[in-house]
């Protein structure tokens, strides 16, 4: 009985010291933030890609989702129109933007989310090339936009800004 007893404490002090280095940070580290997606290091976390916050449970993406009334600028002429932003379903940090440009709403472009900033790699679209960039204030709730646009047929370029308001 006593042997089978001692065996069973020190299975269990082992288990303990293993349950403790699983849990605990590397390198004597303080960790006492929780990161859901994310790593901690000295007390803070590293978030995974797409997401952000002090527990990492915001997603990236979530400042630009919505519907945006927009304000464009363009050399050619002017536009207002609502374009709509949501999250890619497959890729993290991605957005798909439709109706951008007030090309219909078809007319879905990608674009790449870094902070608070999202940029459209050159991509073509219904016969029209693009690139651009926004920028979204989430305290005045806008987007500053810019963006090149060129028809593929005619050759037909045009730049444009805009302001959006999240409506």
């Amino acid at each position: 009985m006593i042997r089978n007893k001692s065996i069973r404490t020190i299975l269990w002090l082992g288990l303990s010291v293993i349950v403790v280095e699983l849990f605990s940070c590397k390198g004597g580290e303080d960790c006492n933030v929780p990161c859901y997606f994310g790593a901690c290091s000295n007390n803070s976390c590293n978030c995974n890609p797409g997401y952000e916050g002090d527990s990492c449970t915001i997603l990236t993406t979530e400042k630009f989702i919505g519907s945006w009334l927009a304000t464009d600028s363009c050399v050619i002429d002017n536009f207002g129109y609502t374009a709509t932003i949501a999250a890619s379903s497959t890729i993290a940090n991605t957005l798909q933007i439709t109706n951008l440009g007030e090309f219909g709403t078809n007319f879905i472009v990608e674009a790449n989310v870094s902070g608070f900033t999202f940029t459209i790699p050159t991509q073509t679209v219904e016969g029209i090339t693009l690139s651009g960039s926004g920028v979204v204030d989430t305290v005045a709730k806008t987007i500053v936009v810019s963006y090149d646009a060129k028809e593929t047929g005619t050759g037909k370029t045009d730049a444009c800004s805009g302001l959006w308001f999240k409506q």
